[in-house]
């Protein structure tokens, strides 16, 4: 099993990737310096509880997402949690018109 530190940097590099953030990015917009959460990700370097606030506010989750051991690899999730990552960091007009698309599609379907 690997240590608290290993999935800590695990996490948030998976987070990073599904934000479609660099680490240079992360860094920038949460504070940190690059490097430290190059330690970080690789489980080198443990971040304090401010650090991690700061980097979950950059990638827009909060500690009970980023903690909640449930979460199952993208993978395994279901077709809504998929699309819930999906539209995560998106603008309100990309959101409302994924949403008026499927509204379209729904009403076409229970049409048939």
């Amino acid at each position: 099993m690997a240590n608290v530190s290993d999935q800590v940097g695990r996490r948030i590099r998976e987070f990073r990737h599904q934000a479609g953030l660099s680490q240079e990015a992360l860094a920038f917009n949460s504070g940190i310096h690059v490097s430290f959460l190059s330690e970080i990700e690789r489980g080198l370097k443990k971040p304090s509880i401010e650090s991690l606030e700061k980097l979950l506010s950059a990638l827009d989750i909060g500690f009970q997402e980023f903690f909640d051991i449930g979460v199952r690899t993208l993978k395994d999730r279901t077709a809504l949690e998929k699309l819930i990552l999906e539209l995560r960091g998106r603008s309100d007009q990309e959101v409302e018109l994924i949403h008026n698309i499927a509204k379209h599609i729904l009403a076409y379907e229970d049409r048939k």
